[in-house]
C-alpha cells in the first residue's frame, strides 16, 4: 500500500468514526440504570455473608477451578 493510498484510507477513516460519533451523539439515552439484586450485599450489617457470596460468585464465573483456587493461565481468562 503507498502513501497515497493509506492517506486515503485514513480519511475515509476519520470521516466514518466523525460521522458515527456524531449520530451517536444524537441518540438520547434512557435513565440510568443500576443492576439489582435480590439481597444487596452492600447493604450496612447484612454484609456478614459477603466474602462467600463473593467467593461463590468468583467461581461460578472462573471457567476452570477446583474447591479452593480458581486453576488459570496467563491472559486466558
Amino acid at each position: 500500500m503507498d502513501s497515497k493510498e493509506a492517506q486515503k484510507l485514513e480519511d475515509e477513516t476519520r470521516k466514518l468514526l466523525d460521522k458515527f460519533s456524531k449520530s451517536l451523539s444524537n441518540v438520547k439515552s434512557a435513565e440510568e440504570w443500576n443492576v439489582e439484586r435480590e439481597a444487596d450485599r452492600r447493604k450496612e450489617g447484612e454484609g456478614k455473608n459477603c466474602d462467600n457470596d463473593f467467593r461463590k460468585i468468583l467461581f461460578e464465573n472462573a471457567p476452570q477451578h477446583d474447591d479452593d483456587f480458581i486453576i488459570a493461565e496467563k491472559k486466558s481468562w
